[in-house]
């Protein structure tokens, strides 16, 4: 049981779509890049000029960097609050 949980963590990704040139974006990411490794949760940066970012952009309707996106599906935009990892 437990092994099937570790499992489902491994497989579960959470993007951050950041903007390479906003600061606070990239803070965002790091914080939250802190979080996830901290959980045992995999987690990857996507930039918001590259083709996947802009993908991701257009198809979620994304506004505001950073942007998390869990399973394709857009879960925050904005500031990221993580108390714990400050």
């Amino acid at each position: 049981m437990e092994e099937e949980v570790d499992r489902a963590k491994e497989e579960r990704e959470i993007i951050v779509l950041v903007s390479p040139i906003c600061e606070s974006s990239l803070d965002a990411a790091r914080q939250l890049k802190e979080w996830a490794r901290r959980r045992g949760l995999k987690i990857r940066e996507v930039s918001a000029l590259e083709p996947e970012g802009q993908s991701y952009i257009l198809e979620l309707g994304i506004r505001k960097v950073p942007a998390v996106i869990v399973e394709g599906k857009l879960i925050s935009e904005g500031r990221i609050e993580l108390p714990e990892v400050s």
